[in-house]
């Protein structure tokens, strides 16, 4: 529910133009619910996947409120963004190179 809800807020409510094109791979709470580890991971140059980080985490207390405000829990969850750059989503990016590979022949 919190993986759901937290990808709309991004999606629909932050206007950030740095933040694009972006998974959420895991969301990870303590058994109190207080505190919530989000792994995000982005599409593009290694430039531009900080960018959009830096994005995420300029927006983060936006997306804490706006989170609070849609679900119904006593405390609303402390959110902390993590980089996800692990191999496996890598893929989008790879598909990427290879079409503009062909492009460019």
């Amino acid at each position: 529910m919190l993986r759901k809800e937290i990808e709309e807020i991004i999606r629909r409510d932050v206007s950030d133009p740095r933040v694009c094109f972006f998974t959420i791979t895991y969301v990870n709470t303590t058994g109190d619910l207080k505190n919530v580890k989000v792994g995000i991971s982005f599409i593009g140059t290694e430039k531009e996947k900080q960018a959009a980080f830096d994005g995420i985490l300029s927006a983060k207390k936006f997306i804490q409120f706006k989170l609070g405000q849609k679900i119904s829990l006593k405390f609303t969850p402390i959110i902390d963004f993590e980089l996800d750059d692990r191999k496996e989503y890598r893929i989008e990016q790879l598909l990427k190179e290879i079409r503009e590979e062909k492009n460019e022949t």
